[in-house]
């Protein structure tokens, strides 16, 4: 993993400035003081601090007491999977709290991994047992869409019996395998139309967005603009082959 992408990544997870830099000494060169880590570092000495106490407090980095003075190590990267699940399903549970935000006509707003996580979470918590609901997939990378599911989605959905109708482009709608309750229909051609890296799901009372290029989405909770969406979808799916 890159220095860029490292930054990129601490910065999903909420960590201060200076922390993917911090962490990648520390992994270079074991133990260091936080005297140590200011050497060469364009980071000031209360920013070092901020950022070992939030290192240290996802368990990223350990401390230890050296004489008069606290060395710091760098822990192993598999702590950062758990890092990104915990925070995917902390996520997932405010979605389902109900709370002012959840009042009918509300419009809410996510962003990032765990926003796309959330969206799909809310697709389980809101149907019930044994309903359908409907899909228009335009994604462009099928795999990657994949990495942004909560770890147990699949097995939450399919333990609620959830149907799903989807309409997709070719590409990403022929990867997916033949299932008793998903029904995939194509829009558009391998290379042309239906390819603008965005998902739409209709479910209950709800129709939530996803901007797979920004990663924003919206969930709308309207019961007379769901019934029309799923109309409209209908109405599309039996047309096309």
């Amino acid at each position: 993993m890159s220095t860029v992408d490292l930054t990129e990544v601490f910065r999903r997870l909420g960590l201060p400035k200076h922390s993917a830099e911090i962490y990648e000494a520390l992994e270079k060169k074991g133990a260091l003081s936080v005297s140590m880590l200011g050497r060469g570092s364009r980071a000031h000495r209360p920013a070092l601090y901020r950022a070992l106490g939030a290192l240290s407090k996802t368990g990223l980095v350990s401390r230890e007491s050296r004489g008069k003075r606290y060395v710091y190590f760098a822990k192993d990267r598999s702590h950062l999977r758990a890092l990104f699940e915990h925070t995917q399903k902390e996520v997932g549970k405010l979605v389902t709290e109900r709370r002012q935000g959840d009042l009918p006509g509300a419009i809410r707003y996510f962003e990032g991994v765990g926003g796309i996580a959330a969206v799909f979470d809310d697709v389980i918590a809101h149907c019930k047992r044994g309903e359908t609901f409907y899909r228009y997939t335009a994604e462009r990378d099928l795999d990657e869409v994949n990495k942004y599911l909560s770890p147990d989605y699949r097995k939450r959905r399919d333990a609620k019996h959830l149907e799903r109708w989807v309409i997709s482009n070719p590409e990403s709608g022929k990867r997916k395998r033949s299932r008793l309750e998903r029904f995939v229909r194509f829009l558009g051609t391998d290379t042309e139309s239906f390819h603008h890296n965005a998902i739409e799901l209709i479910y209950g009372k709800r129709i939530a967005m996803i901007d797979l290029n920004t990663k924003k989405c919206i969930i709308i909770e309207n019961e007379a603009l769901a019934d029309f969406q799923k109309t409209i979808f209908k109405a599309l799916y039996k047309k096309l082959t």
